[in-house]
């Protein structure tokens, strides 16, 4: 997609520590996090597990506070007013309410999102068709499989018309069809204007999908990349980087 000149995810110099007890040492899991991310761009985040993905995420969401640094959702911090309205997102692990039909869930997504009677029930079914469970609509979540449970978690992802889609590991319990199918949801959503954000660990995926990569790697964004403009695999670059990074440190 063309590169817009708005912003719609600003971190400067973002980090984030934890710490289980008095007596241990602070571990951060997030050390000057910076980069931006442009609207109707589809940004990709990759790195080893422990790199720091899924906290730089949660910050971004407001689920958790920075220690420092500053983080920009539309222009806002990310706890503003209304900004979560504008933003939806699918966890790398996803529970759902076990007792909920995936027609039920998908409705209280879509009244959450604002929409209201015929809309809603239009919104729901569409969405159910386009991740492949509009026969399966009617079963209880916890009769669900894995796999289920994941378009069933891109559907509510997709749903309505947030301007910001953040994805953990979207891919996740996907097999080759459902990951086909979630390339060609998350292009169709930018196709319609969204800005996408996520990370994963197929990155054969993550190469067709994104306009810019960043590579993560012990908290810290290392490089990024214009996927458009480089020859060689994603892979070798991604192993080369680290590789770099390591020796030099």
């Amino acid at each position: 997609m063309a590169k817009s000149s708005e912003v719609v995810i600003e971190c400067k110099d973002l980090r984030k520590s934890f710490k289980a007890d008095l007596f241990r040492k602070t571990n951060y899991a997030v050390k000057g996090v910076n980069f931006r991310v442009y609207k109707n761009e589809s940004f990709g985040i990759i790195g080893l597990n422990g790199a720091g993905k899924s906290t730089t995420i949660k910050v971004i969401l407001g689920l958790i506070k920075p220690d420092s640094g500053n983080v920009k959702v539309l222009g806002k911090n990310p706890s503003s007013y209304g900004i979560r309205e504008k933003i939806s997102y699918l966890p790398e692990n996803p529970n759902f309410y076990e007792n909920l039909k995936g027609y039920e869930f998908l409705m209280f997504v879509a009244k959450l999102r604002g929409l209201r009677g015929k809309q809603a029930v239009e919104e729901v079914e569409k969405w159910l068709y386009k991740v492949g469970l509009e026969k399966e609509g009617g079963k209880m979540l916890r009769k669900y499989s894995r796999g289920m449970l994941q378009r069933i978690g891109l559907a509510q992802a997709f749903l309505g018309e947030t301007e910001l889609i953040i994805l953990d590991e979207p891919l996740n319990s996907l097999d080759p069809m459902g990951r086909r199918m979630a390339r060609d949801l998350i292009w169709e959503k930018l196709q319609g204007g969204s800005t996408i954000l996520f990370t994963s660990h197929i990155l054969e995926d993550i190469e067709k999908i994104c306009d810019r990569v960043a590579i993560m790697h012990d908290g810290k964004v290392i490089q990024i990349i214009e996927v458009n403009q480089v020859d060689e695999k994603l892979e070798d670059i991604f192993l080369r980087t680290i590789r770099e990074h390591e020796e030099k440190n």
